[in-house]
């Protein structure tokens, strides 16, 4: 755990709160909106076991042999998951899932049971009475300092970005729920355009994000840029932003699931408009997060990002077990073809900087491990893996 912070004056704090007024800049969502970079609060407190949302829910399949792994990291992170029981999907569930004429259909078979799985998911939030989630797909990666340092520097980015002056901070870290829609939180970039049709240096421009509602956050943990994602990095660099600096903005462009924030009402508008569980042919959408990505593109989603993500896919156990396997004949996205020799070399997820990829913070049962890695590691953020 973190110091408590120290005794201030109420001048002090008046003091501080006046700077804070003075030096954020904030216009309402239609208009073009800037804010500087932020330091955010002297102290930081770290997220609850939820990260200030009321549920972790994780989409997995049954028999998911990365479910152990991710119980695993959640344990040492001490983050609560909820992994609601998921169907095995039918021939029948998919047939009822695509148009009448099935010569129409676009979305893949696997896609179809990925997209009914995430539907289960939101059902299942929406019977708890929670008022916010986060929905994961189950093999993702984070930092072992997301508690205790990245989720309250990213929480005060978006109070700052909130533009609510007097919000509860304690209830609602990450402003009120009536001011956002969706929260990508993990993701696999978010590059303001096609990513097929280039990002980045020589095609990614500084007035794109100046006209973008946004806000930058200095974070201590964010990976130096040589070692980020190539087109997070080459992004980063086309907007000029420094070294070790986040962005929470407007999401504009944002790619894959693997981690996203909703409300109640989000849920609900994902269910029955975003992204029901029939196809469209007139939409020419082939997979959930591209039916999520058209919902904050185009509307009618308020959605935000946070750049460079907090959360990423990881690769699979193959590669683990022989990262000088061949993967030619693995199809991969563009984003994880790009990243795949940067994983190998630093046997990091992408845009990870100390994580669970390569094993080391697995304890397999033994709970003596998991006290340890928990003190060690979760708490203390101590990568202890060779020379780190």
């Amino acid at each position: 755990m973190l110091a408590p912070r120290n005794a201030r004056s109420p001048l002090t704090y008046a003091g501080l709160a006046l700077a804070i007024i003075i030096f954020i800049y904030y216009r309402p969502w239609s208009a073009a909106t800037s804010i500087s970079t932020f330091t955010g609060k002297s102290s930081i407190t770290p997220a609850n076991a939820t990260l200030g949302f009321g549920g972790l829910y994780v989409v997995s399949g049954p028999g998911s042999p990365r479910r152990q792994h991710l119980e695993e990291a959640a344990a040492v992170t001490e983050l609560q998951l909820r992994i609601p029981t998921q169907a095995t999907w039918t021939d029948e569930d998919v047939r009822n899932f695509r148009p009448a004429n099935e010569a129409e259909t676009r979305v893949l078979t696997g896609s179809v049971k990925a997209w009914l799985s995430h539907h289960l998911v939101l059902r299942e939030f929406l019977e708890s009475g929670d008022e916010t989630a986060v929905i994961f797909e189950d093999d993702i990666d984070w930092d072992i300092r997301l508690r205790t340092q990245q989720i309250p520097l990213a929480q005060q980015a978006a109070q700052a970005l909130s533009g609510a002056p007097d919000l509860d901070t304690k209830q609602y870290p990450w402003g009120l729920p009536t001011g956002w829609d969706l929260f990508y939180v993990g993701h696999c970039g978010d590059y303001f355009g096609d990513v097929e049709k280039g990002t980045g240096v020589g095609y990614s421009h500084p007035d794109q994000l100046a006209n973008t509602p946004h806000v930058l956050y200095k974070d201590p943990t964010m990976l130096p840029r040589t070692d980020l994602h190539p087109f997070t990095a080459s992004i980063l660099t086309a907007f000029n932003i420094p070294d070790q600096t986040r962005l929470v903005h407007q999401s504009k462009w944002p790619l894959c699931t693997f981690g996203y924030a909703i409300t109640r009402r989000t849920a609900e508008r994902i269910l029955n408009e975003i992204a029901p569980a029939h196809e469209d042919p007139s939409r020419n959408i082939i997979a959930y997060d591209a039916a999520i990505l058209s919902g904050c593109r185009d509307g009618p989603l308020k959605c935000y990002t946070v750049t460079p993500e907090l959360f990423h896919h990881m690769e699979g156990e193959s590669l683990i077990a022989d990262m000088e396997a061949t993967e030619r004949q693995i199809f991969r996205p563009p984003v994880d073809a790009a990243g795949l020799e940067q994983v190998k070399y630093r046997k990091e997820t992408s845009n990870i900087a100390c994580g669970f990829f390569d094993g080391s913070f697995y304890y397999n049962g033994d709970q003596d491990r998991l006290a340890y890695l928990r003190e060690e590691v979760g708490r203390k953020g101590k990568c202890l893996k060779g020379s780190r």
